[in-house]
């Protein structure tokens, strides 16, 4: 014949290993440990995350330094002009722009508790 039934089919294949207590308990004891080392993760996360120092830094790759809003604001404000790649780019990225104008104002959420940081990493801002 050509064709086969779903009762055929069915006939011709092997058994299903039945999940017991043990694979269960597996389960269960494998989903603990993800949450746990998820857990470790975001602790480690909120603890603070600090740019490696730049001096430790391979050759050629950027410093990054954590951005300091000016004390009493939090405008953002431009990278400090020695930390920039280009401050003729900078200069004229700014014009006439004032104070608070110049970049973006943003701020920095928190995601999934860890609140985020802003950068100076060879940008204007």
């Amino acid at each position: 014949s050509c064709c086969a039934s779903s009762s055929d089919l069915a006939r011709n294949r092997p058994p299903t290993k039945p999940q017991g207590p043990r694979s269960r308990l597996e389960m269960m004891a494998r989903a603990a440990l993800v949450i746990a080392m998820a857990a470790a993760v975001a602790e480690a996360l909120k603890a603070g995350w600090t740019p490696e120092p730049c001096e430790e830094l391979a050759p050629g790759m950027p410093c990054v330094k954590l951005y300091e809003h000016p004390q009493g604001s939090t405008t953002v404000m431009p990278c400090p002009m020695e930390s920039v790649t280009s401050a003729d780019g900078c200069g004229a990225l700014f014009g006439d722009k004032a104070d608070g104008e110049q970049c973006a104002q943003i701020t920095c959420p928190k995601a999934l508790g860890v609140t985020m940081k802003l950068v100076c990493a060879g940008g204007c801002c």
